[in-house]
């Protein structure tokens, strides 16, 4: 389980790390900041099944639940992958033994 963890982890820091370089591509480009959201890249794949996440979101937990979803959507995709990729990482990762 804790294989599956730190491997987990690096794939989400992998994302991360990709979803950075696209930022600064993005900056670059436009030569100005514009948010590289989880929200932006799943509307540009496919923004239907966006929409019936909401429907399904809103029907399960209710209403009031779409809102911190809407918030997480919106953060910078590479700060929502990193942050749980690290944590997964960390946790799975072995114990190293130190001089023994």
């Amino acid at each position: 389980m804790r294989q599956l963890g730190h491997a987990l982890g690096t794939l989400l820091l992998l994302l991360a790390a990709s979803a950075a370089v696209a930022q600064l591509l993005m900056v670059w480009a436009t030569g100005g900041f514009e948010a590289v959201s989880l929200g932006r890249i799943w509307y540009n794949i496919h923004a239907n099944s966006l929409v019936g996440f909401q429907a399904l979101v809103e029907s399960s937990l209710g209403p009031w639940a779409w809102g911190p979803v809407r918030f997480l959507l919106g953060i910078p995709a590479f700060i929502v992958l990193a942050v749980p990729g690290f944590l997964l990482w960390l946790a799975g990762r072995g114990r190293s033994r130190a001089f023994a």
